[in-house]
């Protein structure tokens, strides 16, 4: 008799063993899920165009890091609000309209139909310099999706993430003032040719914290 208690006592705290831990590494799991938010207020994408001289800045909709390890975040997500695209570099309110109406139209980002471009950062990985990481995504602007890869500098301080990044965007591979062929017109193979394919791009990104689960 005294046999079958121990056993019955034995299996008791086995089941309860069973049941305890997985619920406890689940609350640990859970302990690490952090999302960081996009300040849209104080986060901009500036853009360059060094063959025609314009640049200017672009804000976002919304944007998160997420999937922490060991303190870093390894995904995120952004959409670019392309209706609030501005060029800086005119004198005057005339001349800036007439440049953001060109780059709002067809031939360029065709805003009216593609209002909001996107990023869907699949890697960030660390490199030697605890500050630097590789940023590994997919971007898509005008509905057509193409690999980026670039490095950025990450700060992270209490409950702020502050970001900054320089890489250049091929305008061709999203068919950004795209002539289907320009040989017939002379004007329009020369505007092309004054256009850059590469267009640099400078990111200044703030996040703060929003969920700790």
């Amino acid at each position: 008799m005294k046999n079958k208690r121990n056993v019955f006592r034995c299996l008791i705290i086995l089941l309860a063993g069973v049941i305890y831990f997985p619920v406890q590494a689940q609350q640990k799991h859970d302990a690490t899920a952090v999302i960081y938010q996009l300040d849209v207020k104080k986060s901009k994408l500036l853009w360059k165009a060094p063959n025609n001289r314009h640049n200017g800045f672009i804000l976002f909709n919304s944007g998160s890091l997420s999937n922490f390890v060991a303190g870093n975040p390894t995904q995120g997500t952004f959409s670019i609000d392309m209706n609030s695209m501005r060029s800086t570099d005119a004198a005057t309110a005339a001349g800036r309209k007439k440049v953001d109406d060109e780059l709002r139209s067809e031939g360029f980002f065709a805003v009216s139909k593609y209002p909001a471009a996107t990023i869907v950062v699949s890697q960030i990985l660390p490199g030697q310099d605890p500050v630097i990481f590789t940023v590994v995504g997919k971007l898509t602007i005008k509905g057509l999706t193409d690999a980026v890869q670039f490095t950025t500098t990450m700060k992270q301080i209490g409950g702020t993430i502050t970001a900054t990044a320089n890489l250049t965007i091929d305008r061709k591979k999203w068919n950004i003032d795209h002539q289907p062929d320009p040989s017939w017109n002379p004007f329009v193979s020369l505007k092309d040719h004054l256009v850059d394919d590469e267009i640099p791009v400078s990111l200044e990104l703030v996040f703060t914290k929003l969920i700790v689960k």
